[in-house]
This record gives structure tokens, sequence and C-alpha cells, in this order.
């Protein structure tokens, strides 16, 4: 009987080899990730956010800055470079503040930017002083000048980075994986070279001009906070109710 046993199973073994065990067990397909449902803005019913940002006070003397221990990167200014800390108007309009949609998207996921954000390092100054671009969305970094440049983010809530670049090197692209207001860029070759990058995870923000306008347009109808920050006076913040097709206005006032 033992015997017998041992046959049968040694049968089922070679029956194995011939057809293959397998074929009676089918192969799991890999799960595929569903796609996000991209959040999409009735343009019918679209409204917008746009205002100034002022300074109000007596500034202190913009600071000079000092290029002599880069003879390169001093031979490319005729004049005196001051530092842009803080950049006003002649009425006391704010640039370079980074205005956002603080809350009112939260549960809405909008479709990934394609297009790289620049920033530039050009007469050994970061320009633009202040970027902002969203989660995932390249930042290139460009180096225009005659000397090497050591590009250095300082995240809080993203991976920390450091490279060289060589002048008219290829551009150094990196992504940031979460928002973040504001990510400090510092240059450890040159002191004096300052920027910030805002990272959000939607489209409505924009970053002041010399007049101190911006606008956000494309927002759904709903209620938000809308903040401004900025690098010296940090970030003031305004509740605004937008109607479908409103122009709603927004204005911020720095001390």
């Amino acid at each position: 009987m033992k015997r017998r046993t041992l046959l049968t199973m040694a049968a089922a073994a070679i029956g194995c080899t011939v057809i293959g065990c397998n074929q009676s067990k089918q192969t799991a397909a890999p799960v595929k990730k569903a796609s996000p449902e991209y959040f999409k803005v009735d343009a019918a019913k679209a409204a917008s956010v746009r205002g100034k940002a002022r300074f109000e006070g007596k500034l202190p003397a913009a600071k000079r800055i000092s290029m002599d221990a880069e003879e390169a990167c001093q031979a490319l200014h005729k004049s005196p470079v001051f530092d842009e800390r803080v950049l006003t108007g002649k009425g006391g309009e704010l640039a370079n503040a980074l205005v956002y949609i603080k809350t009112g998207l939260e549960g809405k996921i909008f479709a990934p930017a394609a297009e790289a954000v620049v920033l530039e390092q050009t007469g050994c100054q970061f320009t633009p002083r202040v970027i902002a671009l969203r989660t995932g969305q390249t930042l290139a970094v460009k180096n225009s000048d005659p000397v090497s440049h050591n590009v250095h983010p300082v995240p809080q809530n993203n991976r920390d980075w450091n490279q060289q670049q060589a002048p008219q090197a290829p551009d150094i692209e990196r992504r940031f994986s979460h928002p973040e207001i504001a990510i400090p860029v510092k240059c450890n070759v040159h002191s004096w070279m300052k920027a910030y990058v805002g990272v959000l995870d939607h489209p409505f923000f924009a970053v002041t001009s010399r007049k101190g306008e911006f606008v956000l347009d494309g927002l759904p109808p709903g209620q938000y906070t809308v903040a401004a920050w900025h690098e010296a006076f940090g970030e003031a913040t305004q509740s605004v109710t937008l109607q479908a097709g409103e122009a709603g206005t927004a204005s911020f006032e720095f001390r």
C-alpha cells in the first residue's frame, strides 16, 4: 500500500514537470494605481482676487552689497549694488510678497504643472528674489555668470540639497514634494546671494510686482483665507468670500 502511494506521488511529480503545475494557477496581474480625480474649475463660474501689498513706516537705509571678495562678480556691475530684502515704490508699494490661498481649497486635487520655473544666477545674484511653484513641479536653476556658484536651499519640510554649478553648466533641475512657505536659498560661495522658493499644492499664488500688485485668477467660488508672506515682515492674512464670476479684492499692509 505504501509502495502504491509513493508511485502515485512520483507520477504526479512527473506530470508537473511535463505539463507544469502552475497552469492551474493564474498569475496575478499588477495592481494599477487609480489616477487621481483632478478638480476642474468651471470657467463660467471662475472668480478672482486682486489687490496690493504696501509697507507703512520708515524704512532703514538700503544696505550696500560688497562684492570685493569676488572680482569677477564686482566687474559685472558698473554701479553699486544694494540688498533687495525690502523693495518698495515711492508710495510704499511692496514688491516680492508671496500671495497665496492658504485655506479654502482643502480636498481638491489639481492637475500638475508641466512647465519648469526658472531661478537664474546673474550678476552674482539670484533673480527673481522670490518665486513660487507647485509640488512636483520642476525648479530649473540657471547659472548665467562667469563664476561658479553653490546652490543650497534650506527647507524644513522638504529634502535639503546643496550643489555646485559651474559657469554655463546645464541647469540644475529639482522638485519639492511638500508644500512649504518659503524655502530660503543661498549660495555657499557668495554669502550675499539669497532667494526664496514658495511651494504650493495648488495653482493659486502670485508674487507682487514692483507696484505691489498681484492677481489670483480662475478660483472656484468659495470662502478663502488669502495670505501674503514677506521675507522681512512675515505673514498677513485676510478672509475673502467669492461668488461665481466675482472679482474680489484683498489688500495687505505691513508695518
